[in-house]
C-alpha cells in the first residue's frame, strides 16, 4: 500500500510525515539534492539569514502544532518588544497605529490620531460607518472592495503594501474570496467594516486574554523545522526519501500510479504506488497532468506566478545609526524606491546578528526581481537603505536570493480555478494535489494542505490491507526513451 509523494518542499514533507505516522509505506521524491523547497537558513559571520520565509502567522495553528509535535515547542519565539512597524509614505515614515487588525482598527483612538493618513483620508474611511452593504456577489479585487468601503488612501498606504506584499500580487488584482473572505463576511454581518473590527477588538479585550503576536518563528531559523521533519521521516521505517530525481511523467491505472523520473535529463527510474500526492509547484503539476488530465493542466497553467527577490544586508555595530528600533517598514504606493518592504530582522527577532549589528531583509519590486542582476539588486537595496535609514557604509554581508516564477498570484477568480482543477481531477481519485498555489501560500497553509491530502489518500486506501504492494515504491528499470 505504498504512496508516492512528489515534491520535497514543506507541503510534501508534511504529507509524507502524515502518511508515515499512519504506517503507510511512502516514497518521497524530490527533484533537487536538497529537501525543504524555499525554506533555508544560512549563517554568515554571525548573521542568521533566511532565504525564504522567516516566520509564520500564529492565528493559523498548523505550523506551530507541527513544530510542537517534532519537539520544537520550546524553540517557538515571538518578535521582540516593542512591536513597532512603519510605513514609508509621502517621503517620510509613519508608524502603524496600535490596535490594528487585518488592515482595520480594533481601537478608534489610535486610528484617529495616526499620521499615516491625512484628515481627508480618515474622513473618507469614516464613511464606511454609514455606507450600505455592497450588492456584488461574485469575486472581486481586494483593492476595489476596500476602496468602496474605506477609500483609496487606506488601500494605497496600508492594505496594498500589507496584504498585496504578503501575497506578491497587486491589491487591485488580488482575489477577495481567496485571500480575505472574512472582509466580505464582516460586511454581510455588520454592514460596516469599521464597526465589525471595533466590535471584534472589544470582544477580545473583554475576554481578558493576553494578545498573541501575529507572527512567530523558530529560534534557530525555519530550517530547523525542515531538519526536525526530515529526522522524523528518517526514523519512520515506512518512509524513504529519494533526492535528485525529477518527475518526468505520471501515469495512472485502476488502483495504481506510476511516476517516471529523470536524472540529469536521462530517464533512469520509475516508481509505482497505489496513490500519489503531487506537492510540486503548479507548473510542474500541470506538465505531469497534461497527457492524463488536460483540463486540469489547463487550469493549473492559468494560475499566474511571479518572481521574488530578497536582499539581506548585514551591517557592523559601528555602522548602524543610533535609534533604529523599528521591526521594519512597508512602502506605500507612489514612493520612488526599489524596495517594497524591509524587515529589520535583528530588531524583530533575537539572535539574528552579532550584538549591536543590524541585519536588514529587503524585498525588491517585482519588475526588478525578474530583470535586474544580483549585483544590481544589491546596489539598489543598499542605496535605498542608505537613504531611508542613514546606513552610509557598505554592509559586511550581502546576500541575494531570487525565487523565479515561484510565487502564485491569487488573482480574481482564483477559487473558481481551484474548483475547476478539483473537478477535473475527480476522475483520478488516487491523486491528490497540495501546495501554495491552491488554498494558501503561507507555511501553515502548505503544512495543512499536505497533511489533509495525506489524510484523504489514507482514507481512500483504508480498505486495502496494510503491506499489500509494499514493495511497489522501489525503483524498477525504466523503459528506454522513445
Amino acid at each position: 500500500m505504498r504512496v508516492l509523494v512528489v515534491g520535497g518542499g514543506i507541503t510534501g514533507l508534511a504529507a509524507a510525515y502524515e502518511l508515515g505516522r499512519a504506517g503507510i509505506p511512502t516514497t518521497l521524491l524530490e527533484a533537487t539534492a536538497r529537501i525543504g523547497g524555499k525554506i533555508a537558513t544560512e549563517r554568515h559571520d554571525g548573521y542568521l539569514v533566511e532565504t525564504g520565509p522567516d516566520s509564520f502567522v500564529s492565528y493559523r495553528p498548523a505550523a506551530a502544532e507541527l513544530a510542537r509535535e517534532l519537539g520544537l515547542g520550546a524553540d517557538l519565539v515571538g518578535p521582540q518588544e516593542p512591536r513597532t512597524v512603519h510605513v514609508r509614505v509621502a517621503g517620510r515614515f509613519a508608524r502603524l497605529p496600535d490596535g490594528l487588525g487585518l488592515v482595520l482598527p480594533t481601537r478608534l483612538g489610535p486610528f484617529v490620531t495616526t499620521d499615516l493618513f491625512s484628515m481627508p483620508q480618515k474622513l473618507r474611511a469614516g464613511l464606511d460607518l454609514v455606507l450600505p452593504r455592497g450588492r456584488e456577489t461574485g469575486d472581486q479585487a481586494v483593492g476595489a472592495f476596500l476602496e468602496r468601503r474605506l477609500g483609496r488612501g487606506l488601500v494605497d498606504r496600508l492594505a496594498g503594501p500589507l496584504i498585496g506584499g504578503v501575497y506578491g500580487t497587486p491589491i487591485d488584482e488580488l482575489s477577495l474570496d481567496a485571500v480575505v473572505p472574512q472582509l466580505r463576511e464582516a460586511e454581510r454581518r455588520h454592514r460596516s467594516l469599521l464597526l465589525a473590527s471595533l466590535a471584534d477588538g472589544r470582544a477580545r479585550r473583554r475576554s481578558g486574554r493576553a494578545p498573541t503576536p501575529p507572527f512567530i518563528t523558530l529560534q534557530a531559523g525555519l530550517a530547523s523545522l525542515v531538519e526536525a521533519l526530515v529526522g522524523a521521516l528518517e526514523r519512520l521505517p515506512t518512509v524513504e526519501i529519494v533526492t535528485g530525481v525529477a518527475a518526468d511523467s505520471l501515469d495512472t491505472r485502476p488502483g495504481g500510479v506510476t511516476v517516471r523520473t529523470r536524472v540529469n535529463g536521462s530517464p533512469v527510474r520509475r516508481f509505482e504506488g497505489l496513490a500519489a500526492v503531487l506537492a510540486t509547484p503548479a507548473p510542474v503539476a500541470a506538465a505531469l497532468l497534461e497527457p492524463l488530465l488536460p483540463e486540469a493542466s489547463r487550469h493549473l497553467r492559468s494560475i499566474p506566478h511571479g518572481t521574488s527577490a530578497i536582499v539581506s544586508l548585514g551591517y557592523d555595530p559601528g555602522d548602524v545609526p543610533f535609534g533604529i528600533e523599528s521591526h521594519g517598514f512597508l512602502v506605500a504606493a507612489g514612493e520612488s524606491l526599489a524596495v517594497t518592504a524591509c524587515t529589520l530582522s535583528s530588531r524583530k527577532w533575537v539572535g539574528r546578528a552579532p550584538e549591536g549589528a543590524l541585519l536588514a531583509r529587503a524585498f525588491m519590486r517585482p519588475d526588478h526581481a525578474g530583470a535586474a542582476s544580483d549585483a544590481d539588486l544589491a546596489t539598489m537595496a543598499q542605496r535605498d537603505l542608505a537613504t531611508l535609514l542613514g546606513l552610509r557604509r557598505p554592509p559586511r554581508l550581502v546576500h541575494v536570493v531570487r525565487h523565479r516564477a515561484a510565487m502564485p498570484h491569487y488573482t480574481v477568480g482564483h477559487l473558481d480555478r481551484i474548483a475547476a482543477i478539483e473537478a477535473a481531477t475527480q476522475a483520478v481519485p488516487q491523486l491528490a494535489l497540495a501546495g501554495g498555489a491552491y488554498r494558501g501560500v503561507g507555511l501553515p497553509d502548505c503544512i495543512g494542505q499536505g497533511r489533509t491530502a495525506a489524510q484523504r489518500i489514507s482514507e481512500l486506501l483504508s480498505g486495502v490491507p496494510v503491506g499489500a504492494g509494499a514493495d511497489r515504491g522501489r525503483p524498477v528499470p525504466a523503459a528506454p526513451a522513445s
